[in-house]
């Protein structure tokens, strides 16, 4: 028997010759952060364009997999363990945005996002919206090299929770690298390929 060799991966090949094609690395910086406003904002004419450009980053990890409490059953001193269902579905979110400065002298990012903010509370004049004048959709598309999308996470019925400032200081000379916006969502919808998942369970006969 030869020795180990690379070449002998189920993975590794090329067309026309031993083994299947190589499969493709998942890289963390292909995906885009998509927005939907709410319905107050596309009527001012907002550009949702301006957010997906300079939305920097997302963690999907615990946005998506909530936590499962465990309980316990005893005969005596041994123990059984049960999972509970989840306390719950619903979630929040924190996406940094780049923050600058156009032609016009207009923060046009960080104006959309205050703008969003302040349907929840306008500290300027007191004004206050239904929870139906707050919601906006949030979409990540997380795609290869070539733009397939390998998961998309829709994040439904956002609403802007926080929004961060920044700190201004004669003695710096630094920018202002990105502002905070925190998001609640009430669901979520999560869609990816999974070749070994079927939809119809199998026909059993004989009954």
């Amino acid at each position: 028997m030869g020795l180990p060799h690379f070449t002998q991966i189920s993975n590794v090949g090329s067309p026309g010759g031993p083994g299947t094609l190589p499969d493709e690395v998942v890289y963390l910086n292909l995906f885009e952060v998509t927005f939907i406003l709410p319905v107050i904002l596309q009527a001012q004419g907002r550009d949702p364009i301006l957010l997906l450009e300079n939305a920097t980053k997302i963690s999907l990890g615990n946005l998506t997999n909530f936590d499962i409490n465990n309980v316990q059953q005893r005969f005596k001193y041994s123990t059984r363990e049960f999972l509970t269902t989840p306390t719950k579905t619903s979630g929040e979110l924190t996406i940094p945005f780049q923050v600058n400065v156009n032609q016009q002298g207009s923060m046009e990012t960080w104006a959309t996002m205050k703008s969003w903010y302040d349907l929840v509370f306008n500290s300027q004049n007191g004004a206050l919206h239904y929870k139906s004048d707050l919601i906006g959709t949030i979409i990540v598309n997380q795609h290869d090299k070539k733009g397939v999308v390998l998961r998309r996470v829709t994040f439904q019925n956002c609403q802007l929770k926080t929004l961060t400032g920044w700190d201004l200081d004669w003695s710096s000379n630094s920018i202002v690298e990105s502002v905070e916006g925190t998001f609640v969502y009430d669901y979520f919808i999560d869609e990816y390929i999974d070749q070994n998942f079927t939809i119809d369970p199998p026909i059993v006969s004989g009954y």
